[in-house]
C-alpha cells in the first residue's frame, strides 16, 4: 500500500484556516440553541467533523468516502442544497445573523 505524502506548508495553512472556521461554526450553532432548559449537547468540533463525514457519504463525486450512517434529514438537506449553493449561502447567512442577534 503506497504511503500517503506528508502535508505541505500550504496544505496545512489551508487546513488550519478551515479548523478555525469550524471553531467559529461551533459557536454559531451553540448560540442558535436559545430555548430555556435546552440540555442538548453542544456542537463541538468533533460533532461537526462527524456531520461533515455524513454529508461526504452523500457526495457522489467522493466514491467510497464518508461515514456509513447519517440521518434522513441529512439526505433531505443534501438534496435541497447540494446543487444550489447560492440558496445554501443565503440561508446559512440568515442563520448566522440570527445567532448574532441581528
Amino acid at each position: 500500500m503506497p504511503r500517503k505524502p506528508n502535508w505541505t506548508r500550504d496544505e496545512l495553512v489551508l487546513a488550519l484556516d478551515l479548523y478555525f472556521e469550524v471553531v467559529e461554526l461551533s459557536g454559531v450553532l451553540n448560540r442558535l440553541k436559545t430555548a430555556p432548559g435546552d440540555r442538548s449537547q453542544s456542537r463541538n468540533i468533533s460533532s461537526i467533523a462527524m456531520k461533515l463525514g455524513n454529508f461526504s457519504r452523500l457526495d457522489s463525486g467522493k466514491a467510497g468516502g464518508g461515514l456509513p450512517h447519517g440521518s434522513k434529514l441529512d439526505e433531505q438537506i443534501w438534496r435541497e442544497f447540494a446543487q444550489d449553493r447560492a440558496k445554501l449561502k443565503k440561508e446559512a447567512a440568515a442563520l448566522r445573523r440570527k445567532a448574532a442577534g441581528n
